[in-house]
């Protein structure tokens, strides 16, 4: 049985990459192609992977992995976490600090 193609799973499994490289199964090589001359984007993916047709590099591939959201999200708490650092060693430093003495006899400011 023929399944319409969803953007999950071109995305999940590469599908327009492997169809340029000619590596799809004839079932899901049938649904690719009635899905992809009506979706702008897997006509754009599918030019992209006959232009660049060598595999990404594997940080591309890492980067490629996740949605723009959780990048946001990743270099965000990437950001506290560098701010907290230096943050929690001057409370440290804050909160280690002895009580200065209080000055008696004929030196005291009043």
């Amino acid at each position: 049985m023929l399944r319409p193609m969803d953007h999950w799973y071109i995305d999940e499994f590469a599908v327009a990459e492997r169809y340029v490289e000619g590596s799809l199964e004839l079932e899901e090589r049938a649904a690719f192609e009635a899905h992809f001359p009506r979706c702008p984007g897997c006509s754009d993916r599918v030019l992209l992977a006959e232009l660049f047709g060598k595999p990404l590099p594997r940080r591309a591939r890492f980067v490629a992995q996740f949605k723009p959201w959780q990048l946001v999200v990743l270099f965000a708490l990437a950001a506290l976490l560098l701010l907290a650092l230096p943050t929690g060693y001057f409370l440290w430093e804050l909160w280690s600090l002895k009580p200065v003495p209080e000055i008696t006899g004929p030196f005291r400011i009043r």
